[in-house]
């Protein structure tokens, strides 16, 4: 079983993701999800919990009361964990994407995390995150005008 660890100091937020991630899916073709979440709200009761069964996936926010998300990163690498990172913060800073990479980490925004943890888990990812976090996602902008195929041959 799959083991992911959440860590955020906003317990309610925490649950809520950690019912979305083991809640049966339905459909045709659900398949029977074997993950296991463990919802921390503070920084030493994660850093215990790591020491004792590295998660096969750590979710955790930038800001951890005077601790920072990217100390627990840290600390799994400083084992030697093989434990796939994802940290998040509530707005989008360039700086904060740049560290959290540099960590080796993935960096996310707290209003997408639900629609991507399913493929963080399930997904086979590239060990860093070669995203751009300051680019815009140009798959939600509305679209209007013609494509070139509309236009009307000119005689």
């Amino acid at each position: 079983m799959t083991l992911i660890l959440l860590v955020d100091p906003d317990l309610a937020m925490a649950t809520a993701l950690a019912d979305d991630l083991t809640r049966p899916p339905r459909g045709p073709v659900a398949a029977a999800r074997r993950w296991e979440v463990a919802v921390l709200a503070d920084f030493s009761a994660a850093r215990a919990r790591l020491r004792l069964r590295p998660p096969a996936l750590l979710v955790t926010a930038l800001q951890l009361g005077d601790y920072n998300g990217l100390h627990l990163v840290y600390a799994l690498a400083a084992a030697g964990r093989p434990t796939r990172s994802v940290v998040y913060t509530d707005t989008v800073d360039p700086v904060q994407a740049r560290e959290v990479r540099a960590a080796g980490a993935f960096y996310e925004i707290r209003s997408r995390l639900p629609l991507v943890l399913p493929g963080y888990v399930s997904a086979v990812l590239p060990r860093e995150d070669r995203r751009d976090a300051v680019r815009v996602d140009r798959r939600h902008l509305p679209r209007g005008g013609r494509r070139a195929a509309d236009q009307q041959p000119t005689a």
